[in-house]
C-alpha cells in the first residue's frame, strides 16, 4: 500500500529521550544538498551471503563506534560528524558488522535473514558485541510520508529521537535494508550535522560501497535522502 513503517531504535549517550519541543523544531528547519563527508570502495554485499542482509548489524556497530567516539573527552563536544568518521570508520564497521551477522547466524538461534535491530540486540552474540550500546527509548513507529508536518512522519519522530544534551544515533527498518541516522544536539550553540551512514552501495549518490552523508538540518537529510535519493524510502512507489 502507499503507507509504509519504519521501526526506529534511538539510540545515545545517555538521559532521555525528550519530547518535540520548540529547540527540536527550529533545528529542524530549512532544506539543501547532503555532502558526501566518506565513501567506501566495500559495501556489504563485497561479502557475498554473508553480508547481504547483514545492514543491521552494520547499522548497530556504526552506531556503536560513533557514540563511543562522542563519549571520548577529545570529541564530546565534536560540532561535526567528519571529525568523529574517520577513513577507517566505514571499513571496520562494515567488517565488524558482517562478523556479528555472521556469529548469529552460526549460532542457530534465529532463522530469519534479514534482522530488525530488536532481534540483534537480543540475541546473545548481539548482548556481547554491542554491551555498550545504551537504549535510550523503545521501538518508534511512524509512516514514510513526505507531508513534513505529519506527527508520525520521519521528520517529526527524528525529532522526538534527539536529545538537546549529547549525540543520539537513530537505527532506521525497512525490510529488507537498514540504516542509521546520527543526530546531533539540539542546542543552538552544540554541532550541527545530520549524517546518514548506510552499508549499501547508492551509485547515484556517488557511493559505490559503504558511505556517511551530511547534512546541515534535519529539514534537508528527510525530504532530500531519506525520502528523496535512498529508493526503498521513497512514499507510495
Amino acid at each position: 500500500g502507499d503507507v509504509e513503517r519504519a521501526i526506529e531504535y534511538c539510540l545515545g549517550g545517555g538521559g532521555g529521550i525528550p519530547a518535540p519541543d520548540a529547540t527540536a523544531a527550529s533545528a529542524a528547519g530549512g532544506g539543501g544538498t547532503g555532502t558526501l563527508i566518506r565513501a567506501s570502495g566495500v559495501s556489504q554485499y563485497t561479502f557475498g551471503s554473508d553480508g547481504r542482509s547483514a545492514c543491521t548489524c552494520i547499522a548497530l556497530r556504526y552506531a556503536e563506534r560513533f557514540l563511543q567516539a562522542t563519549s571520548q573527552p577529545a570529541q564530546a563536544s565534536a560540532t561535526s560528524a567528519d571529525a568523529i568518521i574517520g577513513e577507517s570508520f566505514l571499513s571496520e564497521g562494515l567488517n565488524q558488522g558482517v562478523d556479528l551477522y555472521k556469529a548469529i547466524k552460526a549460532g542457530g538461534s534465529t532463522s530469519v535473514e534479514h534482522m530488525s535491530a530488536e532481534e540483534v540486540l537480543g540475541n546473545v552474540h548481539g548482548k556481547q558485541a554491542l554491551a555498550n550500546l545504551k537504549l535510550d527509548a523503545p521501538v518508534r513507529q511512524g509512516v514514510l510520508s513526505s507531508d513534513s508536518s505529519s506527527p508520525l512522519g520521519m521528520q517529526a519522530v527524528l525529532a522526538g529521537c534527539q536529545s538537546d544534551s549529547h549525540w543520539v544515533a537513530v537505527v532506521i527498518t525497512k525490510s529488507p535494508e537498514t540504516v542509521v541516522v546520527v543526530l546531533p544536539p539540539s542546542s543552538p550553540h552544540s554541532a550541527s550535522q545530520y549524517v546518514l551512514l548506510d552499508s549499501h552501495p547508492r551509485p547515484h549518490l556517488g557511493a559505490d560501497g559503504s558511505y556517511a552523508m551530511a547534512h546541515d538540518n534535519m529539514g534537508s537529510l528527510v525530504p532530500d535522502t531519506l525520502l528523496g535519493d535512498i529508493p526503498f524510502y521513497r512514499f507510495g512507489q
